[in-house]
C-alpha cells in the first residue's frame, strides 16, 4: 500500500510505497536512508520507503532531485539522478519537457544498457567553459587491469546549446569509451567543438561499434571532431545517419570545420571504418571553411550535400595519413573540386564523374567475367539502348562497324596536334579531309590501293602510292636483240615503275 511522502528535493507530494530492503540487491536499507539518498528511498515514522517511479519500473524522472531557487531546472539535479540510477542499478532515466541550467559538467556514467529519453532543453551560459555533457568515463592506465567501455546505451533527444557562440575553450558533448550504443544527438550549438567522439581506452574496446542519429550541429567552431589520446585508445566502426551541418553568416570569419578527424600518428590504432551517410555540409565563409577532414583508413562518406555559395572549392579533405577511404555516391553539389586528395588509394565518385586513384603497386581498378574470357567485361550504349561497344576478357573491343579515338583512329605528330590525322578507308579514291601525314586505304584494291597526305586542305592533297601488282624486271633480251629492243623493255620498265608509284612522273 503506497502513501503520500513530501519529496525533500522539491517539496513535490509523491507516492512511495513501503519497503525493508534495497530492491537492485535485496540488502537491507541503513536508517540513514535521509542523508544517503532522500529521493528514491526515504525513512518516515521509523519505516522505509521507495518511490513509486522506481517500484512501478517506471524511468527515474531526474526532476525529482531539486530545483534551483527560482524553481527551475538544473543540471545539479540531472547529475544526482544519473549518480543515484547508477547506485541503484536502475536502467531507465528521464529528463522531461522544460527549460534545464547547464551550471557545471554533466556526467553521463551509468551502468551498461542503460537507456535516458531527454525532452528538455539543456541551456548553457555563454560564458561556460570546460565539458558540458560527458558521456562515458576516461580508461584506465596501461598499468590497471583492462576495463571494458561502457555498453549498450540508448541515449534519445540529447541536446546542448548555447544561444550565442564565444571562442572560449569549450565543449558541447563529449562522448568517450563507449561501445555498441545508440546515440541519438538532437541539437549542439555555440562551441569550440559541438560534439568530440574521444577514446583513451584501447585494451577495453575505445568507442566503436555505435550508431549515432545526429540532427542540428550549427555554429560550432568545429561541429564533430574525433579524437585519440596520444598513448592508447581507438575510434572505429561508428555509423553517422545524417546531420544537419552549417555556419550561419553572422559566425566569426575563422577556419571551421563540420567534421574534423585529428590525426594522431603516435597513436597505434587509426580511425578506421567510421561511416557517414548522407550529411548536409552547408556553410557560408569563401576562405575558411572545411566541410570534413578525413584522416585513418577506410572510412566512408556516402552521398554528402555540399553547398557553399561563397566557395566553389569547399571541400572533402583526405590528408596525407588517409588510406581507402572513399567519397560514396553522388550528392548535391558534389564536382571534382568538392575533393582534396592527398592520401593512399582513396577513391571518390562525384557529379564530375568516378576518380579512381592509387598510390601503390595495386591496380586503379581490376574488372573479371569468370564465366568466361570471351564475355564481355564492360559496354557502352547509345541514346536508344544500342550497344555501341564492348570489351572482352581477351583484350578485344568491338566498337560497331569501325574503330574511332576521337571521331577516327588518330596519332599525335611532331607538331603535337591529332586532329585529322590518322588512317582512314573507304571506297575509291579518297575525298576525306585530313591533315598531311594522313593514311588512305582504297578498300577495292588494284593498283590504287594506299594514299598518304602531302599537302593541308579540304580533301585534295592525297598521293597515291601505287602497290605492286606485276612484276617489274624485265625479260633479258635474246643475243640477236636489237638496240629497239632494249629501248621498249626500257620503257616498259619505266611505265611499270611509275605505276608503283616509286618514279615520278
Amino acid at each position: 500500500m503506497s502513501i503520500q511522502i513530501v519529496n525533500p528535493a522539491t517539496n513535490e507530494t509523491l507516492n512511495y510505497f513501503p519497503t525493508a530492503t534495497f530492491l537492485h540487491n535485496n540488502s537491507p536499507i541503513s536508517s540513514t536512508i535521509n542523508n544517503e539518498d532522500g529521493v528514491i528511498y526515504l525513512e518516515h515514522s521509523g519505516n522505509t520507503y521507495v518511490l513509486e517511479d522506481y517500484m512501478g519500473g517506471h524511468p527515474i524522472n531526474v526532476r525529482r532531485f531539486g530545483l534551483n531557487a527560482d524553481r527551475g531546472y538544473t543540471s545539479t539535479a540531472i547529475n544526482k539522478g544519473i549518480k543515484l540510477a547508477k547506485k541503484y542499478n536502475y536502467k531507465s532515466l528521464y529528463i522531461p519537457n522544460g527549460d534545464y541550467d547547464i551550471t557545471e559538467t554533466v556526467n553521463i556514467d551509468v551502468a551498461p544498457d542503460t537507456t535516458i529519453k531527454i525532452e528538455g532543453n539543456l541551456n548553457v551560459k555563454e560564458s561556460f567553459t570546460g565539458n558540458a555533457i560527458v558521456i562515458g568515463t576516461h580508461g584506465p592506465a596501461i598499468t590497471q587491469p583492462v576495463e571494458d567501455s561502457l555498453a549498450g546505451l540508448n541515449i534519445q533527444g540529447l541536446n546542448c546549446s548555447k544561444k550565442i557562440y564565444n571562442d572560449s575553450n569549450s565543449t558541447g558533448i563529449v562522448i568517450m569509451n563507449v561501445i555498441a550504443s545508440t546515440i541519438e544527438i538532437k541539437r549542439v550549438t555555440g562551441f569550440k567543438i559541438g560534439t568530440l567522439i574521444y577514446s583513451d581506452n584501447g585494451r577495453g574496446g575505445g568507442t566503436s561499434y555505435n550508431t549515432f542519429f545526429i540532427n542540428y550541429f550549427h555554429d560550432n567552431k568545429i561541429n564533430l571532431k574525433f579524437e585519440k589520446n596520444d598513448v592508447q585508445g581507438y575510434i572505429n566502426e561508428n555509423t553517422f545517419y545524417g546531420g544537419t551541418f552549417n555556419h550561419s553568416t553572422s559566425f566569426p570569419k575563422v577556419k571551421t570545420f563540420h567534421i574534423l578527424m585529428e590525426d594522431k600518428q603516435i597513436n597505434l590504432h587509426p580511425y578506421n571504418n567510421n561511416r557517414f551517410l548522407y550529411p548536409s555540409f552547408e556553410d557560408n565563409d569563401p576562405d575558411n571553411a572545411t566541410a570534413a577532414q578525413i584522416t585513418g583508413e577506410s572510412n566512408t562518406i556516402v552521398g554528402p550535400r555540399m553547398e557553399n555559395p561563397q566557395d566553389p572549392f569547399y571541400a572533402i579533405i583526405f590528408d596525407k595519413y588517409s588510406k581507402r577511404c572513399q567519397v560514396i555516391s553522388k550528392g548535391f553539389g558534389l564536382y571534382k573540386s568538392s575533393v582534396e586528395n592527398n592520401g593512399e588509394e582513396n577513391s571518390y565518385e562525384t557529379n564530375s564523374g568516378n576518380l579512381l586513384t592509387t598510390n601503390s603497386v595495386n591496380p586503379v581498378l581490376t574488372l573479371q567475367n569468370q564465366a568466361s574470357s570471351s564475355y564481355e567485361l564492360y559496354s557502352g550504349l547509345d541514346a536508344s539502348g544500342n550497344k555501341v561497344f564492348f570489351v572482352n576478357g581477351e583484350g578485344k573491343g568491338f566498337y560497331g562497324n569501325s574503330v574511332y579515338a576521337e571521331q577516327g583512329f588518330r596519332w599525335a605528330t611532331s607538331d603535337g596536334s591529332k586532329n585529322d590525322r590518322g588512317l582512314f578507308n573507304g571506297n575509291g579514291a579518297p575525298s576525306i579531309a585530313a591533315n598531311p601525314g594522313s593514311i588512305y586505304i582504297n578498300n577495292d584494291g588494284g593498283n590504287k590501293m594506299l594514299w598518304i597526305k602531302t599537302a593541308s586542305g579540304s580533301s585534295s592533297g592525297w598521293k597515291l602510292i601505287g602497290t605492286q601488282a606485276d612484276a617489274l624486271t624485265a625479260a633479258e633480251p635474246s643475243p640477236s636483240a636489237t638496240a629497239q629492243d632494249v629501248w621498249v623493255r626500257l620503257k616498259n620498265l619505266e611505265d611499270n615503275l611509275k605505276a608503283a608509284g616509286l618514279l615520278s612522273s
